[in-house]
């Protein structure tokens, strides 16, 4: 199953309360609120690259299913 495809949020309900009980800060959810994110995948194999761009910022992954890779949020929070 390919997931190859272009995505876009329609709809963020309840997405500030989410945020606010990560622990976002209220300008940083009000921001958030309205970032208007779209997202590319593109599949192959065990591989795939996804474009993320926002209001915000715009970033592309590469990474192979089954291997850590590293990955910042918006907001500078590093994740691996």
């Amino acid at each position: 199953m390919a997931f190859n495809g272009t995505w876009k949020v329609d709809r963020n309900e309840n997405y500030e309360k989410f945020m606010e009980a990560m622990g976002v800060n209220v300008m940083k959810r009000k921001l958030g609120a309205h970032d208007n994110l779209k997202i590319v995948i593109q599949q192959d194999g065990n591989k795939f690259t996804v474009k993320e761009s926002s209001n915000f910022r715009s970033i592309e992954i590469e990474f192979t299913l089954g291997v850590n890779f590293d990955y910042s949020l918006a907001d500078g929070t590093e994740l691996n």
